[in-house]
């Protein structure tokens, strides 16, 4: 069984498609999101000022120089920037910006014993020591004998709330590792550093919550290693990709975005969906004009009923047509769930048609509500149960000939 990661465990929860390609094929992908070549040169910040600092601390001006100089050595044209309203160098301003602000915040960095940046532990979950996992810690810290820090940076343009947090598998795992690894871990904080917002977060585990995620992890590991399906799986994180030339999803785009113009419009895919769109969008505007002439016909209906009533007829003729005016009998009662749903059903048995309403059905009740003239006179105990009313329906006909 190989040794798992978070961020291995991520991938497949994220995409099984992607963890396919990655871990199993192992399709290695040169392209980075910006966001990510951000990520890393923060880090590489934080490694230098840490480092540095049992020694002799860096000045800003030194750490931001640091920045500018990672970022120009390793920019390269496989770096992409997905969002198109923003440029290479507003990512660069957000870098430094981020140094800047957790720099005056931790200023003089002396929250306690730095114990190691960039930290490998490779640990277990099981006592066998089967099921293996592997993480980097950004950076461990001891406060004081026994109660140990875990620190992550995250560049990340959103902030999660803090129940996230508190159920976040990463760091948590990072928890179960250093406990495997020091005898005199009396407890552990983990804390997240979002830099673009200049924000902390805090957040522990009880030794039973540390069991439960070891249960939780071998159990997703043993979905991984039983899997033989790999579906793509379709979200927002597409969009940063690297696989999207090569997947079902997205690989008709990337086919097909290279072509010239003319090509392009006579390619049978692009073809069909244009066609296919153009008649959703007629759909759309027949929709639109069939939603207009049904405004019209109600208001047709409501002065087709004012004429009726007016000259005392229950027909309008037109050239070939006739508009039929009846009262229809409406019943209101007791739907399931109603509290007096029982109490109708019960009193309605007593009347002697049960048969002929077939578990109340709604046209077998009006059928007994006309012939017993329920509009004239609610029996006595469905009138707290029942409201009965009567309205206006108009029907279209055709003329026939000896109505001429």
């Amino acid at each position: 069984m190989p040794i798992y990661s978070h961020s291995r465990l991520g991938t497949f929860e994220q995409c099984r498609l992607k963890y396919k390609y990655t871990y199993i094929d192992h399709i290695r992908k040169e392209g980075q999101s910006v966001e990510a070549f951000l990520g890393q040169r923060f880090h590489d910040v934080m490694e230098k000022l840490y480092a540095e600092r049992k020694f002799k601390l860096p000045t800003l001006d030194e750490l931001q120089n640091h920045f500018n100089l990672a970022w120009d050595k390793n920019w390269n044209n496989e770096v992409f920037i997905v969002r198109k309203d923003r440029t290479t160098e507003d990512y660069r301003k957000l870098g430094l910006k981020a140094v800047e602000d957790y720099y005056k915040r931790y200023n003089p960095f002396e929250e306690g014993k730095m114990l190691g940046v960039e930290k490998q532990l490779v640990f277990h979950l099981d006592e066998n020591g089967q099921y293996r996992v592997q993480g980097y810690i950004d950076r461990l810290m001891e406060k004081e004998d026994g109660h140990y820090e875990i620190h992550d940076y995250k560049t990340a343009g959103s902030l999660p709330e803090q129940s996230q947090l508190d159920q976040d598998r990463q760091l948590a795992l990072y928890d179960i590792a250093i406990r495997q690894k020091w005898n005199d871990v009396k407890k552990v904080d983990l804390v997240w550093h979002y830099v673009i917002f200049d924000k902390e977060f805090r957040s522990s585990r009880t030794q039973e919550e540390l069991v439960q995620l070891k249960k939780e992890t071998v159990s997703l590991i043993d979905t991984v290693e039983t899997t033989a399906n790999f579906p793509p799986h379709q979200s927002s994180l597409c969009n940063w990709c690297d696989y999207q030339d090569i997947c079902p999803l997205f690989s008709h785009r990337h086919k097909t975005e290279v072509l010239p113009v003319n090509e392009y419009l006579k390619e049978d895919g692009v073809a069909l969906v244009n066609q296919y769109a153009s008649l959703e969008a007629e759909k759309k505007e027949l929709k639109e004009k069939i939603k207009e002439i049904d405004g019209q016909q109600e208001k047709i209906e409501e002065a087709a009923i004012a004429v009726a009533e007016k000259e005392g007829a229950s027909q309008l003729y037109g050239s070939d047509k006739i508009l039929k005016i009846k009262d229809e009998v409406k019943i209101i009662y007791p739907k399931s769930g109603d509290k007096n749903r029982n109490k109708f059903l019960e009193y309605l048995k007593t009347l002697g048609f049960w048969d002929e309403i077939v578990d109340v059905q709604w046209n077998s009740l009006k059928k007994v509500a006309i012939r017993e003239k329920w509009d004239q006179k609610i029996p006595e105990g469905l009138k707290n149960l029942v409201t009965i009313e009567t309205e206006k329906k108009i029907s279209l006909s055709k003329k026939k000939d000896d109505d001429n």
